[in-house]
């Protein structure tokens, strides 16, 4: 009786700590879903505040061209961004 009981404080021991690996694998990947996002979601808020910054000084303020090109940089390095975390992991 007391080696059975043993045994099955082995078992419980085994399953929590099975149980406890497959939370933290969960809460793993939420973390790295909502990290994704977030890196995803940077660069746009990036352009939706770029009317309203007082550009006075900085390069490219002079240039009837300077908000398309750091639109267009911004816009790149999100496109590059989306593509490293939606490629294909080997």
């Amino acid at each position: 009786m007391i080696r059975d009981l043993a045994e099955l404080q082995e078992r419980i021991r085994l399953l929590n700590e099975e149980i406890a690996a497959q939370l933290g694998e969960q809460t793993n990947r939420s973390l790295f879903t909502l990290t994704i996002v977030t890196v995803l979601a940077l660069p746009i808020n990036i352009v939706a505040g770029l009317p309203g910054m007082n550009v006075g000084g900085i390069p490219l303020a002079d240039s009837p061209y300077g908000f398309a090109v750091v639109a267009v940089i911004v816009v790149s390095f999100t496109v590059l961004a989306v593509w490293f975390a939606f490629r294909r992991r080997d």
